[in-house]
């Protein structure tokens, strides 16, 4: 368009066709370059709105980022006053490790008591048994032998009352003998009177 040639008239100007040819040629030009400048400026905007919401996603994410900034400064003066305060306590560190391995040492001991105490709660539980087997036998035993003591003594006594009631009639009839004996012998010594007198008189 710039090397455009316009052909001259007798009268002067130039030929009305070249002009009219020349304005339609500038006119389509300008409207594919506006057309062209339109979709140019409508994929800007795009990439503008694209980038745009980049920009909010990565100022968000610089939020987040400095939140979790200002968190892990917090969390490292936290953790440099708690090392302020154990500081006093690091020249404990060694005193700390050898107890720890007076522990490990005497653990094999503590298990071994532990053990012990187990099998001497399990001996402990077998004694508690064994005298309660024991004492229930002794009491079993006891009754046993308190019921065989009642029955004898009541088998006894039955015999004794048998027997005192044998001896009470004995005594009675002794008694009765006893009373009689008085008589008797009166009688025995009238007779030896007589037989004393008949012999005086021969």
């Amino acid at each position: 368009m710039e090397n455009y040639s316009f052909r001259s008239v007798p009268f002067g100007g130039f030929d009305k066709q070249d002009v009219v040819r020349y304005i339609e040629q500038a006119s389509e030009k300008a409207a594919a370059v506006q057309r062209e400048l339109q979709e140019e400026n409508h994929s800007l905007r795009s990439k503008t709105a694209e980038l745009e919401d980049q920009v909010e996603d990565l100022q968000s994410q610089l939020e987040e980022l400095k939140h979790e900034r200002d968190r892990l400064q917090a969390d490292l003066k936290a953790e440099a006053a708690h090392r302020k305060k154990l500081e006093p306590l690091r020249p404990l560190e060694s005193e700390t490790a050898r107890l720890r391995a007076e522990v490990e040492k005497l653990r094999p001991d503590a298990m071994a008591y532990a053990q012990f105490r187990e099998r001497l709660g399990s001996i402990e539980c077998d004694a508690r048994k064994r005298a309660d087997d024991l004492e229930a036998a002794a009491q079993k035993r006891m009754r046993q032998t308190v019921d065989t003591f009642r029955s004898q003594y009541q088998a006894l006594m039955s015999t004794f009352e048998v027997a005192s009631g044998h001896m009470s009639a004995e005594l009675r009839k002794i008694e009765v003998s006893l009373s009689q004996l008085p008589h008797a012998m009166d009688k025995t010594t009238a007779a030896l009177d007589a037989l004393t007198d008949g012999s005086a008189e021969r």
